[in-house]
């Protein structure tokens, strides 16, 4: 077993083949965060949101702020609202 194996559990040509492949195509990459002003260490919230309208992730933002929350929390406690209030 090849240095490689051990450390990938890939054989040779494996390797050799993703390489290539990884080499000789293009992917779309996401958009730029650092231009939209999203700071390192924050994207996880960012991609999160950039689904949602403007309004409704700046109040996502400013609650999670004001209760010292993650945005999915906040979002999590908004919809279990809604579904006992259904009930």
């Amino acid at each position: 077993m090849t240095e490689i194996e051990k450390k990938t559990g890939m054989s040779d040509a494996e390797c050799e083949h993703l390489d290539n492949y990884y080499t000789h195509n293009t992917f779309p990459t996401g958009p730029n965060l650092l231009k939209n002003g999203v700071k390192p260490g924050f994207a996880h919230d960012t991609l999160l949101l950039s689904k949602l309208d403007k309004d409704v992730a700046e109040y996502l933002r400013a609650q999670a702020k004001a209760f010292n929350k993650s945005q999915a929390e906040v979002i999590n406690d908004l919809v279990h609202e809604k579904l006992s209030a259904d009930i």
